[in-house]
């Protein structure tokens, strides 16, 4: 089993660990490669909601957490994801991305290639995680490829007023989950919350 895990930061870096326990405790097969993937540095201010040490500051966040997590046999890729050809191989791919174009591609590849995805979001306070869907049209209800914005795991107007939100952490426990499901071949559902 190949798993791709597309962003390493504000919910890619706690699923990382997340699936580590699960190998450790045996419920994830230690021989399931892991990759993640991510051409972002850790930057200084996100080490409060992101889990890096303050001397991730300036590294490679996918590279570092692979790092972090070499007896687990996590492997790196600092390259962001951007074309198909970077996806083939994968039996799952777990978008934690920042962008819908990442998005877009991951999800219209799946569906055409029948592998399984699971898309994680957090803005704050707000989650959504998504699985694969019967339908392509119904995943890409929730994807706007023309949107070209970079989200973030915490909202610019909280971090303003000192407030670290834990809907990342939240959504990444539930990507674990729904991770967990998908190799035991158990269904999952759609969840959207604001808190």
């Amino acid at each position: 089993m190949k798993i791709l895990i597309c962003g390493a930061g504000g919910i890619g870096s706690w699923l990382i660990e997340e699936i580590c326990l699960c190998i450790e405790q045996g419920q994830i097969d230690a021989f399931t490669e892991i990759t993640l993937a991510d051409n972002d540095m850790v930057e200084l201010s996100q080490v409060k909601y992101q889990n890096f040490p303050l001397e991730d500051a300036g590294k490679n966040k996918a590279k570092a957490l692979a790092s972090r997590f070499s007896d687990y046999g996590i492997k790196a890729s600092s390259k962001r994801i951007e074309k198909i050809s970077q996806l083939k191989g994968f039996d799952i791919i777990v978008l934690c991305v920042d962008n819908q174009k990442a998005r877009d591609l991951v999800i219209r590849y799946c569906h055409k290639n029948h592998k399984e995805f699971i898309d994680l979001r957090a803005t704050g306070r707000t989650m959504f995680a998504m699985p694969k869907l019967k339908k392509l049209a119904d995943n890409l209800k929730f994807v706007d490829a023309k949107d070209t914005k970079e989200y973030s795991c915490q909202e610019q107007a909280d971090l303003d007023k000192g407030f670290i939100q834990k809907g990342n952490k939240v959504v990444a426990q539930l990507g674990n989950q729904m991770l967990l499901n998908l190799l035991r071949g158990h269904g999952n559902r759609m969840f959207s919350l604001s808190i």
